[in-house]
């Protein structure tokens, strides 16, 4: 798949303020989950629905409030 075909088969999502950007990658998926002023953080899964599952529970678990600090 050249660059062009990839830049033309991700998907762009929004959750919470964050985009999720979906790709398929040969045999997987690849979620790339961008946060404000920080790298992405790739996440790879073997269906769309498994990565973009893993990309949002990823995203919620960075918002949730530290519980170890109580």
């Amino acid at each position: 798949m050249t660059e062009s075909d990839m830049t033309q088969a991700t998907e762009v999502i929004e959750h919470c303020g964050h985009q999720i950007r979906l790709a398929p990658a040969g045999l997987d998926w690849i979620a790339a989950v961008t946060f404000p002023d920080q790298r992405s953080t790739v996440i790879m899964a073997p269906d769309r629905e498994a990565a973009l599952n893993k990309a949002y529970e990823w995203i919620n678990l960075q918002l949730a409030p530290d519980k170890t600090s109580e």
